[in-house]
């Protein structure tokens, strides 16, 4: 209900909605159900009041952005580690986690973009991030027969070969050339590219070189 692309009105409309709705059923005593994909997903009374807290917190702010991925788990990135600290202890799942970069990489972040630190050195250090916009499916056909290029999740994969969607999903490649080959065929549903810097590289880029 989060996921900022069904937000089609003012600030997390389709949220509210859909709180308006189990609240609807909280209020007749009805088990608190929500549609997911083809199933109906029966929600806690943790979750829901966690989904009315979390919303409450993120309509009264701007210090953060916000990635769901395919396993509906919510990210939030902010700079106010406050904003983030006091909204994980406000919440009563206990699937809560707090992260925060290395003192020595904060030079290197605050002076780059879209560029992810990783602990191992990444065969594909190319990340590449979908959006909702319809996959022409013979891309599937690429990725079988370039797998030595690039890596996708079978869950990724199955929704191309079947729906030809790759929304909030991505995929793994080696380099920018092969970039620039996913670019042609499935451009207009890229939604984000990111590069994977291995920790131990981070002077290499630092000081211009690669």
């Amino acid at each position: 209900m989060f996921r900022t692309e069904h937000q089609k009105g003012e600030k997390l409309s389709f949220a509210r909605k859909e709180l308006d709705i189990l609240h609807e059923q909280k209020r007749n005593g009805l088990p608190l159900i929500k549609k997911l994909w083809r199933t109906d997903t029966i929600i806690t009374d943790d979750d829901y009041y966690d989904a009315i807290d979390l919303y409450k917190t993120l309509k009264a702010s701007e210090e953060y952005k916000l990635r769901i991925d395919p396993n509906c788990s919510i990210t939030l990135f902010s700079n106010n580690k406050d904003f983030l600290l006091e909204l994980g202890n406000k919440l009563r799942t206990s699937s809560v986690s707090f992260w925060q970069p290395n003192e020595n990489h904060i030079e290197f972040l605050k002076n780059t973009t879209k560029t992810i630190i990783v602990d191992t050195k990444p065969a594909l250090p190319v990340k590449i991030w979908f959006n909702s916009n319809r996959v022409n499916k013979d891309f599937a056909s690429w990725i079988h027969a370039n797998s030595d290029k690039c890596k996708i999740g079978d869950v990724a994969l199955e929704s191309l070969e079947e729906f030809g969607y790759l929304n909030g999903l991505y995929m793994f490649v080696r380099d920018e050339k092969v970039l620039n080959l996913v670019t042609l065929l499935a451009g207009q549903s890229i939604r984000n590219v990111e590069k994977l810097v291995y920790k131990d590289d981070i002077d290499k880029y630092m000081y211009g070189t690669k």
